[in-house]
């Protein structure tokens, strides 16, 4: 069937190369997919019947990524395009690769190993679409159905049972009802994937349009996610309500799924859940503030604003706002816009929020005759000072109120 995709020149460079010398060459995957559907693609990806070293002699600039499975790399136009060879997999004993490949010159033998119709389409600009799973047809009834044996297709990848639910979010499109029956039988063997594929499947799945897709997914974490760890179906239909409503983050899509739970135990709920995904220590350390004041209302005074966000990080203050502006009453959601603006004038004026802000430090306190635990003490009243008003920010008058605190310790306020 003819159509009218437009291909990128550097595109159309590749497909002219490899057919020029006999080969068959197409555009496939996600990226037909994806122009189907009116999307821009993110990156195209080419199959082709030539072989890997076929591919590297049409090209002066190739890496050899992915060789062995048929996969090479070339350059052109200064951007990199994946091209591979048309293959045929062997046995998935270890339920994620291949143990071996072979190449085919069969254009559908290679269709038929993808994992769903939607990404089984080829497309050429000469010969147009190639479907021969009706890939097609299930993007327009926005369907997700898996190509051939939904029990073979999980078998060779359990992976593809949480891509699934993963692509369910993205293109707001429902699950054949065969393929899902195959996802719950086959769910058990996500327990041989690796938590780094289950993170990532998952976080696309809490930051993709359609977050209440969560609740597919909510059938299988007992086989991909640790018990103590592992969200309830309770936190995965509030945070898809939530997440509808708030900012596209990491840290922030896991801090909604964790806060509902009690005040001492969200935050921790939140960091191990997060270490137990293997996230890095920047992403746990902000998931885990953001939980702990997801339920502190937000003053709006200028004192108590700086208090604040000397307390919680300025850099977690908009997305504490987000959270805010969905837990909080509704006299709170009404102040958050002037909160906001607030925030604004706080940070352009440059008001010191925290000790490393001020204008003296640790050796001026030394200098003043302050040592051990009272230099901690002294810059704590002093900061305290300052975030009362932000003009006593002046090394000369911190200097005086040093050697003050240094003859008359001051307590320090709760």
């Amino acid at each position: 069937m003819k159509s009218s995709i437009k291909l990128p020149k550097a595109v159309l460079h590749i497909l002219d190369a490899l057919c020029s010398r006999g080969h068959e060459a197409y555009v496939v995957g996600g990226c037909i997919r994806d122009c189907l559907m009116g999307r821009i693609p993110s990156d195209w990806d080419i199959t082709t019947s030539a072989e890997p070293m076929q591919i590297k002699a049409r090209f002066p600039r190739t890496y050899d990524t992915g060789i062995a499975h048929g996969t090479v790399t070339v350059i052109v136009s200064g951007a990199p395009y994946e091209i591979t060879t048309y293959r045929v997999d062997g046995e998935y004993l270890d339920g994620r690769h291949p143990e071996s490949v072979s190449f085919t010159k069969s254009l559908e033998e290679d269709l038929a190993r993808r994992d769903f119709t939607m990404n089984a389409i080829a497309y050429h600009p000469e010969e147009g679409i190639v479907d021969p799973f009706f890939g097609e047809k299930d993007i327009r009834m926005k369907t997700i159905r898996a190509v051939g044996s939904p029990d073979k297709r999980f078998s060779e990848d359990a992976l593809r049972i949480l891509r699934a639910a993963r692509f369910s979010g993205q293109l707001g499109f429902l699950i054949e009802d065969e393929t899902l029956r195959s996802m719950e039988k086959n769910a058990p063997r996500l327990r041989n994937i690796s938590v780094e594929r289950i993170r990532d499947e998952f976080t696309k799945l809490l930051l993709s349009p359609f977050p209440e897709k969560l609740l597919i997914a909510g059938g299988f974490l007992e086989y991909a996610w640790d018990e103590s760890t592992r969200p309830s179906l309770k936190e995965l239909e509030l945070a898809a309500e939530r997440l509808k409503l708030c900012p596209k983050k990491p840290a922030l899509a896991y801090a909604l799924l964790f806060c509902g739970r009690n005040a001492e135990g969200s935050a921790s709920s939140a960091s191990n859940a997060m270490k137990f995904l293997k996230f890095d220590a920047a992403s746990i350390s902000k998931c885990s503030q953001l939980v702990k004041w997801s339920k502190a209302p937000i003053p709006c005074s200028n004192y108590e604003l700086r208090k604040f966000l000397s307390l919680s990080l300025p850099g977690n203050f908009l997305d504490i706002v987000s959270i805010r502006g969905i837990l909080g009453s509704e006299a709170e959601k009404a102040s958050l816009p002037s909160t906001v603006e607030l925030y604004e004038k706080i940070i352009k004026r440059g008001d010191a929020l925290s000790r490393k802000d001020l204008k003296v430090n640790g050796t001026d306190a030394l200098n003043c005759g302050i040592s051990g635990k009272a230099i901690g003490d002294a810059l704590s009243f002093l900061l305290e000072r300052v975030l009362e008003e932000p003009r006593l920010n002046d090394r000369e008058a911190l200097l005086c109120m040093l050697s003050s605190f240094q003859a008359h310790p001051k307590p320090l306020k709760s």
